[in-house]
């Protein structure tokens, strides 16, 4: 069996591990604490927040037949949320949301469904890939440390493009196309009170503001019985303030939530702030992943077609497509 490293434990790097494992002697590197990637999970005291992806859908024949094994085991489910559109602090609209297809999210978290998809799978944590080197027809991974990792025969990248391009090597295609790809950041603001507010919606987007998106995130089935909100803000204003001091957005943010709900911020009971670097990017038209069989390299990762779970899913199907054509 040839030995393969994977490098991100999100969506792409798990379906990637999946479909690899019986030919391939596979081990997958993430840098985290935890499985998912962006389907992520932040824990305070009691309260717990998916302060990353909000939810997923299913739009293609593949993706709901991957889902429908995690449906019936109680990891996936349906978020049969009150959708509410605000037009800065006006509510436009409210409507039932899944009128048209099912808006699902992991059960009793985010963070369930990378859990529950690594469960067999040899996976490392808490591990970052920082170089790699090719030599004699085999890759050499180091951590941050310049600790050796291990030889592989094939390394696929799952990470974002930014990663990937630095892991690959702006000298070669794959890294070339990656570096070339710009992703997008944002902050998610995260609160939680002791008593629950009176809205007509538990999920909303936000236009002509600098936050896009609240949740009231103890509304997903399975959540514990607090009030939580998840609040991100706009990719734009992010990109233009990624690095300002935390104490600033996180003013800022509550500013913005509290003109478009109407909720007085001093119920709060608990705020935090998430920086997330690459978070988005819109629709791309370039190709659906990268392979190298030359020097046994490939990419994949939502950042190869758009923002969203099931792109990640999309892409990492491609490649496991175009990976065993060439072998």
């Amino acid at each position: 069996m040839a030995r393969t490293a994977i490098i991100g434990a999100g969506l792409a790097g798990l379906v990637v591990a999946h479909g690899l494992q019986d030919a391939h002697d596979v081990t997958v590197f993430e840098k985290s604490r935890g499985t998912g990637g962006r389907m992520a999970t932040r824990y305070a005291d009691h309260l717990e927040f998916d302060h990353g992806a909000q939810f997923f859908t299913a739009r293609s024949k593949a993706f709901r037949k991957y889902l429908f094994p995690l449906v019936s085991a109680g990891v996936v489910a349906d978020w049969p949320a009150r959708f509410a559109e605000f037009q800065g602090s006006e509510l436009v609209s409210t409507r039932s949301w899944n009128e048209s297809y099912a808006h699902y999210v992991g059960v009793p978290r985010m963070n369930a469904v990378g859990k529950w998809l690594a469960r067999d799978l040899h996976v490392v944590l808490d591990t970052t890939v920082a170089s790699m080197s090719r030599r004699e027809g085999r890759w050499t991974l180091y951590d941050s440390s310049n600790t050796l990792l291990g030889q592989f025969e094939w390394v696929v990248l799952t990470v974002p493009a930014p990663q990937s391009a630095e892991l690959a090597g702006l000298s070669t295609a794959l890294g070339s196309y990656a570096a070339a790809t710009q992703m997008q950041s944002c902050f998610a603001l995260m609160l939680g009170m002791e008593t629950p507010p009176d809205l007509q919606w538990q999920a909303a987007l936000v236009r002509d503001a600098d936050i896009s998106w609240i949740s009231l995130n103890s509304s997903k089935p399975g959540r514990p019985a607090t009030t939580t909100f998840v609040v991100h803000s706009t990719n734009a204003w992010a990109d233009a303030h990624i690095d300002d001091p935390t104490a600033a957005v996180r003013s800022y943010m509550l500013e913005q939530f509290s003109s478009v709900t109407g909720i007085d911020v001093s119920r709060l009971a608990h705020i935090d702030l998430h920086r997330w670097r690459f978070a988005n990017l819109p629709r791309q038209d370039g190709p659906a992943c990268l392979v190298d069989p030359d020097r046994n390299i490939a990419a994949c990762g939502d950042w190869f077609i758009r923002g969203r779970v099931e792109a990640a899913f999309s892409s990492a199907v491609a490649l496991l497509k175009s990976i065993d054509d060439h072998l």
